[in-house]
């Protein structure tokens, strides 16, 4: 005889078993069956919340927090070590290996190897070793010369082509009056000889009328 209200069936889909004795997880509150119960076994999404253990420094005795989920306890602590602990041998192994300090004013890492910017060749850490991350004032200045020199070479040729527009028009003005000048010329030696020729036709009318 079967008790279908007795009971809970699994939450994992492919198991759904009825289990007259289900257990609750503590973490994500749901019925599993007893072989699924642990959290690896149903992949619980709450798991964290309970499998969490927080690392602590050996040479400070403080907590340090994980940066993200899945970090080996030991990375953690070394990287704590490396770069946050205030403890004397902590202080002292970061003067020794991490010798060089970031230009950048608000930053406060410290680099083992020396990295160098190739425009203004100060030292910077690997986060502001680009120059667009640290406003390298030697790449920006660079770039308002270039922007100044192209500047520069694009008034001149501008200024070139101004005047030779203002050479080419004097020339056609020139040659505009010098070909005013020709018709003029040319106006007066025709109105000249039509003025000739009319006085030698009165001059034989005359003479006709005489004789």
């Amino acid at each position: 005889m079967e008790f279908p209200d007795l009971g809970g069936h699994c939450a994992v889909k492919t198991c759904n078993r009825l289990d007259f004795l289900p257990m609750k997880c503590d973490s994500c509150s749901s019925i599993f069956c007893k072989d699924h119960i642990k959290y690896d076994e149903h992949q619980c999404p709450s798991s964290y919340r309970k499998n969490i253990q927080i690392p602590i420094c050996p040479l400070c005795n403080q907590d340090v927090p994980y940066e993200y989920r899945d970090q080996s306890p030991d990375r953690v602590v070394s990287a704590h070590i490396d770069r946050d602990c205030k403890s004397d041998p902590a202080l002292k192994k970061r003067t020794k290996v991490y010798t060089n300090k970031c230009s950048v004013p608000s930053c406060k890492q410290r680099e083992a190897i020396q990295v160098k910017c190739d425009k203004c060749l100060r030292t910077y850490c690997l986060r502001h070793r680009f120059p667009d991350d640290h406003k390298c004032q030697t790449l920006e200045k660079q770039n308002r010369n270039q922007r100044d020199q192209d500047i520069a070479v694009a008034s001149a040729m501008k200024l070139s082509l101004n005047q030779r527009t203002q050479e080419e028009n004097d020339y056609l003005l020139a040659k505009a009056l010098q070909e005013s000048e020709r018709e003029e010329a040319q106006r007066r030696r025709t109105t000249t000889a039509s003025a000739t020729s009319s006085n030698g036709q009165s001059t034989d009318k005359k003479s006709c009328s005489i004789q």
